[in-house]
């Protein structure tokens, strides 16, 4: 099992718009592709790829998270992805696969409620992938998900 951490293309990094906001409850969404993924270049059959989303303010929580996969993942027998931290990998989304297509969380566009998720201090946000059996992270042929996420700065806080 090999492990490697990309960052995210900073093209696909966006802050919501406060319509947004307050519509969907996020205010954060990263776009990943199965490209981003392939690119690690890793070619076992359980090989992990860690993507950085960005990194958290220093004083934060967050309390909403969802994943929403709008093109199924394609050219390997399992995968799965979990959001998190550096100081807890799996503390916004737990291990889901990303071989369906569809929305990782509650019926409709209804977020996964995230507790305990805060800190004094900054983190690297990241969302890592799994292959369990069959083809590997560079055989990826087809893929991409959206992760929404309500991260806050409590500095800014009234």
């Amino acid at each position: 099992m090999a492990t490697s951490t990309i960052a995210i293309n900073d093209d696909r990094v966006s802050p919501l718009s406060n319509q947004e906001q307050a519509t969907t409850g996020f205010n954060s969404k990263f776009t990943i592709l199965a490209s981003d993924i392939a690119a690690s270049g890793l070619t076992g059959s359980s090989d992990v790829v860690i993507i950085t989303l960005g990194s958290s303010p220093t004083k934060w929580y967050v309390d909403r998270a969802m994943v929403n996969v709008s093109t199924a993942f394609a050219g390997t027998t399992a995968m799965t992805i979990i959001v998190g931290s550096t100081s807890d990998n799996d503390a916004f989304v737990t291990s889901t696969s990303v071989l369906t297509a569809g929305v990782i969380g509650t019926a409709g566009f209804a977020p996964v409620t995230v507790t305990n998720s805060s800190s004094t201090s900054a983190v690297s946000l990241q969302a890592t992938f799994t292959n369990a059996t069959g083809g590997s992270p560079s055989a990826l042929t087809a893929g991409a998900l959206d992760i929404y996420l309500r991260v806050k700065d409590t500095t800014e806080l009234p």
